[in-house]
């Protein structure tokens, strides 16, 4: 297996995780005598690395009678692929890439250890993503929350965060109870889904909004009814708001493939009429994010039902103009 590109990035990343996977194999500890012999580096190499395994892939180490090993329950227990689940995993992890447009090394990581296991044609692709990630901006602050969540919803721990509404002036603080922690690919963020003590109702926070989060040491249950799928399962995106209605679209023939070969929302229902056109049937609230996917569609749909979603629509199409009209003769 190469990972060797022109500044030895890639090579770098694979010694470490070799190191990690070492750690790993022996809980009881290894020298540095031994891990760089295996890894066919300097002892000096190997204490480097060591270092860099700590600070830049955050695998907390702990020495005793000069044998290194990790932390006990730092790492979740092997686990073993074939390659068309590998390939689903490395599926997932590119829509994780996608849908975060930030710097995120649990990110790397993730692909660097899938990296080790797959064959060269994913390795090429793997490292392609892998040196793209190093080009986005850092976001410490979100990194630094998400793991805390991460702990939290393991442990069952209530968190104190101070948050900022969409639309408000102030921030406000409130102990929330984690069930969940959703990534939306419209908002390119990650949402905490929880019971909120101010409300006493599940709510959604946005994670670029909390500004503070603390974990604390009061415990809860997740209720054995509570079920994400059921939850989101009338809207269509992560704002969870508005009444469900039955919604009808009409597609041009054009598009009318696109809506019978794909599933947007579990609710959706297509038939193709006479002219060729296709009925798209869905039972959901009009959100703003259902809003957004309907006009992105232009021309090509009219909304033939409720009146409500016509009117949101009509009232966008008539800004979109007054905008326009200025340049030019409509």
């Amino acid at each position: 297996m190469s990972l060797v590109n022109k500044d030895g990035k890639q090579n770098r990343l694979a010694r470490l995780l070799r190191v990690e996977h070492l750690l790993c194999q022996n809980p009881q500890g290894i020298s540095v005598t031994d891990i760089a012999r295996l890894c066919q580096v300097s002892k000096r190499t190997a204490y480097r690395d060591l270092g860099d395994l700590e600070t830049v892939l955050k695998v907390p180490l702990t020495t005793d009678k000069n044998l290194w090993k990790v932390m006990e329950g730092h790492f979740l227990p092997p686990i073993h692929f074939t390659l068309t689940e590998g390939l689903s995993v490395f599926l997932a992890i590119r829509l994780l890439y996608n849908y975060c447009n930030k710097y995120n090394p649990d990110i790397e990581s993730t692909f660097t250890k899938l990296n080790s296991i797959m064959p060269v044609p994913f390795q090429r692709q793997i490292s392609q993503t892998l040196d793209k990630m190093h080009d986005r901006i850092t976001d410490e602050d979100n990194q630094q929350t998400m793991a805390l969540l991460c702990r939290a919803w393991a442990e069952q721990r209530k968190v104190s965060i101070t948050y900022r509404a969409l639309g408000k002036e102030d921030y406000s603080e409130r102990e929330v109870s984690p069930y969940f922690i959703e990534p939306a690919a419209a908002g390119h963020s990650a949402y905490l889904i929880g019971r909120c003590s101010k409300s006493n109702e599940i709510r959604t926070f946005k994670l670029e909004r909390i500004r503070s989060l603390k974990m604390l040491d009061k415990k809860y249950e997740i209720p054995a009814a509570f079920d994400i799928d059921k939850y989101h399962s009338p809207y269509w995106g992560i704002l969870v708001d508005g009444e469900v209605k039955d919604i009808k679209l009409k597609f041009v023939p054009e598009v009318g493939r696109i809506m019978q070969e794909t599933t947007f929302h579990p609710s959706q229902r297509s038939e193709i009429l006479p002219d060729q056109s296709v009925l798209v049937r869905f039972c959901l609230a009009d959100t703003p994010d259902f809003v957004s996917w309907v006009l992105s569609w232009g021309e090509r749909v009219e909304v033939l039902a409720p009146e409500g979603l016509k009117k949101k629509v009509r009232e966008t199409a008539q800004g979109i103009i007054k905008i326009y009209k200025k340049n030019f003769k409509i």
